[in-house]
């Protein structure tokens, strides 16, 4: 790429001046200088625009419209954003299509019910906005179309988490991976190109020939960075090789493949630690920043979780490190210091398990803070 930093317009402006003879007056104010400054102008407006245009070309450094009409190179589009399904319980049978509205001002939105559960009572209820906005509220909801008799409707549980259309740069980093590994007739990068698009889906796991030839196990992570659901995991079941006539060729894997969809089990991660704090804080002043920056740490875990350890490779590794959460607690606000860290009533790491067999992700426990001397 050129650049064209230095295309500025005093930069230009001097080099335009410079061409003139010196037994010309070229100070500032003189004709020459007047006649000469607004050509520089439209020259540094006119390298601002060329200098974008050069970045549109390239997949590097493309962005927003630009970068989707490159992706096609790859043979890609954009992962648009979808809309969460929630389970709503309520105290009588309630018809599809009604409409209920979550209570929490002004980030409130709508959800429908779209369709019926095997238990009574219960429905799922889908935003009629997409993104992960339809993921956080919990609690009890109002019913927007009228229903004779209803006592209490909740939004409880979050069965298809909604996600958010994709970045720029995950966007960017997904077209490199596809022009490097070729995803193409069921081989793994075609298994992670194609179930990371279905609605909900955050990563997920490939591990081909897990259980003997023709096998393959998905394990999938939600777009909530959480297990996925039962839910979750039959539609990407559905999706991929539907049963019961599972190896036919029915679904996304190729004629002759056994695919098992599975869910990561979590591990909860309890923490004990001894912390030193700065003058003045206690332990009730931190003890929830500390939470958040822990909690903040797995979370990043749980993002990575399907990255394998090479690209276009099958093996991963997540794993928790007792530096990191000293690190986490001693970047809080207050806390000086952090000794006798344990996990899981341990000093060592934690290495989470992830095989064909068996997957794991981190979720936060207690978190036990003691004040040193």
């Amino acid at each position: 790429m050129i650049d064209f930093n230095n295309k500025t317009y005093q930069n230009l402006l001097q080099t335009m001046l410079g061409q003139v003879p010196n037994s010309y007056d070229k100070r500032e104010g003189s004709i020459i200088q007047t006649a000469v400054g607004p050509a520089a102008y439209a020259l540094e407006e006119f390298y601002m625009a060329l200098d974008q245009v050069q970045r549109a070309a390239y997949i590097q450094t493309a962005v927003g419209d630009s970068l989707d009409l490159l992706a096609v190179v790859a043979g890609l589009t954009r992962y648009p954003a979808s809309a969460a399904v929630r389970l709503g319980e309520f105290s009588q049978s309630v018809p599809l299509g009604a409409r209920f509205s979550t209570i929490n001002g002004a980030d409130s939105i709508n959800f429908i019910v779209t369709a019926e559960t095997d238990t009574p009572n219960q429905f799922q209820l889908t935003a009629e906005i997409t993104g992960v906005i339809g993921n956080d509220y919990t609690g009890n909801i109002l019913p927007i179309t009228y229903l004779s008799g209803l006592e209490t409707a909740q939004i409880t549980d979050i069965l298809v988490p909604g996600k958010s259309m994709e970045t720029d740069d995950d966007f960017r980093k997904r077209i490199m991976i596809a022009l490097n590994e070729k995803p193409f007739g069921g081989n793994v990068a075609a298994y992670r190109e194609f179930v990371g698009g279905l609605d909900g889906v955050g990563g997920v796991q490939v591990y081909p020939t897990w259980n003997g030839g023709g096998t393959v196990k998905l394990s999938v992570i939600g777009a909530d960075w959480m297990p996925a659901s039962e839910i979750l995991v039959e539609n990407v079941q559905n999706s991929v090789d539907p049963p019961p006539n599972q190896g036919l060729g029915l679904g996304m894997a190729p004629i002759g493949a056994q695919v098992t969809v599975t869910a990561p089990t979590t591990i909860t991660i309890n923490i004990d630690a001894t912390l030193t704090l700065s003058p003045g804080y206690e332990i009730g002043q931190v003890q929830a920043l500390v939470e958040k920056t822990i909690d903040d740490y797995l979370l990043r875990i749980r993002q990575d979780w399907a990255s394998p350890t090479i690209q276009g490779g099958i093996d991963y590794v997540s794993n928790i490190y007792v530096s990191q959460i000293i690190a986490a607690m001693i970047g809080t606000t207050g806390v000086v210091n952090a000794v006798n860290v344990m996990l899981n009533g341990n000093t060592a790491d934690i290495n989470l398990v992830q095989t064909g067999t068996m997957q794991q992700v981190p979720v936060l426990g207690m978190v036990t803070l003691h004040v040193g001397t």
